[in-house]
């Protein structure tokens, strides 16, 4: 005689298996989300001096003060690993050890000479510096509330041994490099020359010259001759990003990578920017 209710049986006990594995499939996430070890500490302070619209879009306070008001995705991604505060003068970056120059505007000569004497004394940073930014804005040119067009801090690399140039070629602008297994986009990058008659801050230049990596005193700075990079049109991705969830180029991971050298007291130059030119 044939059981008919073993087929039956055999699905409920399945069901029930099933049902016992996902229960505790979903037990050890969440353990795992609760009992996971908490940061090492707080976050690190960046300080951060630009005028690229980054903490605050270009459309005015009540675009600010928005309900769904976002920061750049720049400003966001940094913000997951730094504690970053916005600064408006280098006196406020005194007492910090970590500072992001990302398309500043002009500094007078004091604060050059107060910004050469902290990175002597031992500060670490970075600064992105475009010769012809091409990041997109709702101000016409010369306006005050638009990112500068080209660095202003000429006096402080000239100081240092460099000089920031635009390459002329005929080529599309846009431009791909490979740096390690990161490949970086952006338009019109600079390049990095040394002025051979001076070497006071003994910089050692590569990546084709996009990278300039500086020791001056007990300090180190880094010199990107870009700032375009940190736009979300270069690395961002549509397509990638619904096909992923990550980055169609890695802009930022390089950017967080510098970041994270700088802020390791230990670190060696050469050990992620490749060899000198």
């Amino acid at each position: 005689m044939i059981d008919l209710a073993e087929p039956a049986g055999s699905k409920r006990r399945l069901l029930l298996l099933l049902l016992a594995i996902a229960v505790l499939l979903l037990s050890s996430i969440l353990a795992y989300a609760f009992t996971r070890p908490a940061p090492d500490g707080p976050r690190p302070i960046l300080g951060l001096i630009t005028t690229l619209p980054l903490q605050w879009s270009e459309g005015g306070i009540e675009a600010d003060l928005a309900e769904d008001a976002q920061p750049h995705p720049a400003f966001a991604r940094l913000s997951g690993n730094y504690d970053v505060q916005p600064l408006d003068n280098l006196d406020d970056a005194v007492m910090l050890p970590l500072l992001l120059l990302a398309q500043p505007r002009a500094l007078s000569p004091k604060e050059l000479v107060a910004l050469d004497s902290w990175v002597r004394k031992g500060g670490r940073l970075l600064i992105l510096a475009d010769p012809a930014l091409q990041w997109g804005s709702l101000y016409p040119l010369g306006d005050k509330r638009r990112p500068l067009f080209t660095s202003m801090l000429s006096p402080l690399f000239t100081h240092w041994g460099l000089e920031l140039v635009l390459p002329i070629v005929d080529a599309e602008p846009m431009a791909i490099r490979k740096i390690g297994d990161l490949s970086i986009r952006t338009q019109t990058p600079g390049e990095w020359l040394k002025i051979s008659r001076i070497d006071s801050g003994q910089c050692a230049i590569s990546q084709a010259g996009l990278l300039a990596d500086c020791r001056v005193g007990k300090g180190r700075a880094l010199l990107v001759a870009d700032a375009d990079l940190l736009d979300t049109v270069y690395w961002e991705g549509r397509g990638m990003r619904v096909l992923t969830g990550g980055d169609e180029f890695g802009n930022l991971a390089w950017v967080e990578l510098l970041l994270s050298r700088l802020n390791e007291s230990d670190s060696k130059s050469g050990d992620f920017v490749g060899k000198s030119e």
